[in-house]
């Protein structure tokens, strides 16, 4: 059982951190400069962790069928990755990703061309990335044990503590923020010259970068759209840092 526990820990982690520099390169090249792309501060995406390791133990019976693999990667990520925006939309009143402008999408939270793209992936890692994290799990496992796994989940419980600590004031600053944009542009046309900024809000670092880092965030119930938001927020260079 320990060993089991330590094995799936590893395999979790390590697949998070390969979703995570996966997201982080895309993103930075498409913006042209440095993205933490994920949710938490850490060097990890659980959503990928999640997904492969679902994909690895589904795939079990078909590992040699490629269109199999193909059919569950797609199916699979695709409902974990519609019931994962949905719920953190619930949690946090915030679309992560959006998908709207995408042909084939649902809701703006899954789309045809990003689910066929998963499938791709689950043959691409199952038949060339596990085998070479196969063999890394395996080694840290014999070398360090349930000790490794123990210091990572620790890392990413603090983590996750410290980013839902942020997110009522996430939520309060952002709201501010809102405020502060809808009546600069009630008062003229060149609306980002008439925001006071003693309405703006101090926002720390886990908030500006909640903020900057999703380039298709949507928040619920605000006025204006996340891009406005970082546009004041880029312009007014007395918000604390």
């Amino acid at each position: 059982m320990v060993q089991q526990f330590t094995l799936f820990i590893l395999y979790f982690f390590a697949y998070s951190f390969i979703g995570w520099v996966w997201e982080t390169l895309f993103e930075g090249i498409k913006e042209h400069r440095w993205v933490n792309t994920g949710f938490l501060n850490g060097p990890w995406q659980p959503l990928y962790g999640f997904a492969i390791i679902g994909v690895l133990l589904l795939i079990q019976p078909v590992q040699d069928n490629w269109l199999a693999i193909y059919l569950i990667a797609v199916v699979y990520i695709t409902v974990l990755e519609y019931v994962t925006s949905w719920g953190m939309e619930k949690l946090f009143h915030a679309r992560w990703w959006d998908y709207s402008s995408i042909p084939g999408n649902i809701h703006g939270r899954v789309a045809l061309p990003i689910s066929l793209f998963w499938g791709i992936g689950g043959i691409l890692l199952v038949k060339f990335v596990q085998p070479v994290i196969a063999g890394w799990v395996s080694h840290t496992a014999s070398d360090y044990g349930v000790f490794a796994a123990i210091l990572l989940i620790a890392a990413f419980m603090f983590d996750f503590g410290f980013t839902l600590a942020n997110m009522p004031a996430f939520r309060a600053a952002t709201k501010k923020l809102d405020d502060a944009v809808q009546a600069a542009k009630a008062k003229a046309d060149d609306w980002q010259n008439q925001v006071e900024t003693d309405a703006l809000p101090k926002m720390n670092y886990v908030q500006r970068r909640l903020l900057n880092n999703f380039s298709s965030m949507k928040l619920t119930g605000r006025q204006n759209s996340v891009t406005e938001l970082r546009r004041v927020l880029a312009q007014n260079r007395s918000i604390k840092k």
